[in-house]
Protein backbone atom coordinates (compact mmCIF):
# COMPACT_ATOMS: atom_id res chain seq x y z
CA UNK A 1 0.00 0.00 0.00
CA UNK A 2 1.20 3.50 -0.82
CA UNK A 3 2.30 5.36 2.29
CA UNK A 4 4.17 8.57 2.85
CA UNK A 5 5.82 8.71 6.21
CA UNK A 6 7.95 11.82 5.89
CA UNK A 7 8.81 14.91 3.95
CA UNK A 8 12.18 16.59 3.83
CA UNK A 9 13.51 19.66 2.08
CA UNK A 10 15.20 18.59 -1.15
CA UNK A 11 18.96 18.35 -0.73
CA UNK A 12 21.37 19.02 -3.56
CA UNK A 13 22.56 15.41 -3.35
CA UNK A 14 19.00 14.27 -4.16
CA UNK A 15 19.18 15.90 -7.60
CA UNK A 16 20.71 12.60 -8.77
CA UNK A 17 17.40 10.93 -7.89
CA UNK A 18 15.49 13.52 -9.90
CA UNK A 19 17.88 13.12 -12.84
CA UNK A 20 16.96 9.46 -12.90
CA UNK A 21 13.24 10.32 -12.86
CA UNK A 22 13.79 12.65 -15.82
CA UNK A 23 14.98 9.67 -17.87
CA UNK A 24 11.26 8.86 -18.04
CA UNK A 25 9.88 10.38 -21.25
CA UNK A 26 6.62 11.57 -19.68
CA UNK A 27 8.39 13.29 -16.78
CA UNK A 28 10.87 14.96 -19.12
CA UNK A 29 8.15 16.15 -21.52
CA UNK A 30 5.83 17.52 -18.85
CA UNK A 31 8.42 19.03 -16.51
CA UNK A 32 11.05 20.21 -19.00
CA UNK A 33 10.91 23.71 -17.51
CA UNK A 34 12.98 22.32 -14.63
CA UNK A 35 15.86 21.39 -16.93
CA UNK A 36 18.74 21.65 -16.45
CA UNK A 37 18.05 20.51 -12.88
CA UNK A 38 21.14 22.04 -11.29
CA UNK A 39 20.31 25.53 -12.63
CA UNK A 40 16.65 25.14 -11.60
CA UNK A 41 17.67 24.01 -8.11
CA UNK A 42 20.05 26.95 -7.63
CA UNK A 43 17.29 29.37 -8.62
CA UNK A 44 14.47 27.97 -6.47
CA UNK A 45 16.46 27.10 -3.35
CA UNK A 46 17.33 30.78 -2.94
CA UNK A 47 13.74 31.98 -3.38
CA UNK A 48 12.04 32.36 -0.01
CA UNK A 49 8.64 31.93 -1.72
CA UNK A 50 9.51 28.44 -2.99
CA UNK A 51 9.70 25.11 -1.20
CA UNK A 52 10.99 21.88 -2.71
CA UNK A 53 10.10 18.78 -0.75
CA UNK A 54 10.91 15.11 -1.21
CA UNK A 55 8.30 12.62 -0.05
CA UNK A 56 9.48 9.26 1.29
CA UNK A 57 7.91 5.87 1.82
CA UNK A 58 10.44 4.53 4.30
CA UNK A 59 13.80 4.97 2.59
CA UNK A 60 12.26 5.05 -0.89
CA UNK A 61 11.86 8.46 -2.56
CA UNK A 62 8.25 8.36 -3.73
CA UNK A 63 7.82 11.87 -5.08
CA UNK A 64 8.83 15.50 -5.13
CA UNK A 65 6.66 18.56 -4.56
CA UNK A 66 7.41 22.12 -5.59
CA UNK A 67 5.39 24.83 -3.88
CA UNK A 68 5.45 28.50 -4.81
CA UNK A 69 3.77 30.77 -2.27
CA UNK A 70 2.07 33.90 -3.62
CA UNK A 71 0.21 35.74 -0.85
CA UNK A 72 -2.36 33.24 0.52
CA UNK A 73 -2.24 31.00 -2.55
CA UNK A 74 0.21 28.16 -3.01
CA UNK A 75 0.95 26.82 -6.48
CA UNK A 76 1.87 23.17 -6.33
CA UNK A 77 3.68 20.88 -8.74
CA UNK A 78 4.11 17.16 -8.17
CA UNK A 79 6.36 14.51 -9.66
CA UNK A 80 5.77 10.92 -8.60
CA UNK A 81 8.71 8.55 -8.90
CA UNK A 82 8.08 6.84 -12.27
CA UNK A 83 8.47 3.42 -10.60
CA UNK A 84 5.54 4.19 -8.28
CA UNK A 85 3.04 5.74 -10.67
CA UNK A 86 -0.54 4.49 -10.68
CA UNK A 87 -0.15 3.06 -7.18
CA UNK A 88 -1.77 5.88 -5.18
CA UNK A 89 1.42 7.69 -4.20
CA UNK A 90 0.44 11.00 -5.78
CA UNK A 91 -2.82 11.13 -3.86
CA UNK A 92 -1.08 10.11 -0.60
CA UNK A 93 1.60 12.78 -1.05
CA UNK A 94 -1.05 15.45 -1.62
CA UNK A 95 -3.18 14.29 1.33
CA UNK A 96 -0.23 14.30 3.73
CA UNK A 97 0.96 17.68 2.49
CA UNK A 98 -2.47 19.29 2.72
CA UNK A 99 -2.80 18.08 6.33
CA UNK A 100 0.70 19.16 7.35
CA UNK A 101 0.54 21.83 10.10
CA UNK A 102 3.39 23.73 8.40
CA UNK A 103 0.95 24.65 5.63
CA UNK A 104 -2.09 25.64 7.72
CA UNK A 105 -1.76 29.26 6.60
CA UNK A 106 -2.42 28.36 2.97
CA UNK A 107 -5.98 29.34 2.14
CA UNK A 108 -5.91 28.27 -1.48
CA UNK A 109 -3.89 25.63 -3.31
CA UNK A 110 -3.61 25.75 -7.10
CA UNK A 111 -2.23 23.29 -9.62
CA UNK A 112 -1.81 23.92 -13.35
CA UNK A 113 -1.97 20.65 -15.26
CA UNK A 114 -1.88 20.00 -18.99
CA UNK A 115 -5.31 19.13 -20.36
CA UNK A 116 -4.09 15.78 -21.73
CA UNK A 117 -2.47 14.72 -18.43
CA UNK A 118 -5.46 12.69 -17.29
CA UNK A 119 -3.52 10.82 -14.61
CA UNK A 120 -2.41 14.02 -12.85
CA UNK A 121 -5.85 15.57 -13.21
CA UNK A 122 -7.44 12.49 -11.62
CA UNK A 123 -4.82 12.47 -8.85
CA UNK A 124 -5.45 16.09 -7.83
CA UNK A 125 -9.21 15.65 -8.09
CA UNK A 126 -9.02 12.56 -5.86
CA UNK A 127 -7.23 14.74 -3.30
CA UNK A 128 -10.11 17.25 -3.34
CA UNK A 129 -9.03 19.78 -6.00
CA UNK A 130 -11.70 21.05 -8.40
CA UNK A 131 -11.43 22.62 -11.84
CA UNK A 132 -11.42 26.40 -11.77
CA UNK A 133 -12.43 26.60 -15.45
CA UNK A 134 -13.59 23.85 -17.78
CA UNK A 135 -11.49 25.14 -20.69
CA UNK A 136 -7.68 25.14 -20.71
CA UNK A 137 -5.72 28.38 -20.82
CA UNK A 138 -3.83 29.52 -23.93
CA UNK A 139 -0.95 27.16 -23.05
CA UNK A 140 -3.20 24.10 -22.73
CA UNK A 141 -3.27 24.00 -18.91
CA UNK A 142 -6.23 23.49 -16.63
CA UNK A 143 -6.14 25.05 -13.17
CA UNK A 144 -7.38 23.04 -10.22
CA UNK A 145 -8.09 24.72 -6.89
CA UNK A 146 -8.49 23.55 -3.31
CA UNK A 147 -9.68 26.10 -0.76
CA UNK A 148 -9.37 25.54 2.96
Amino acid sequence: MATIDRFQILKESELKILEHWFENEDTRRRMDGMLPLDAWYERVKEDENDSIIMAYDGQLPAGMVVIEFVEERAYIGLIVNPLYRLQGYGKRILQKLLNDPDFNSVREWAASIEEDNRISLACFQAAGFTLEETEPDEDGFLTLILRS
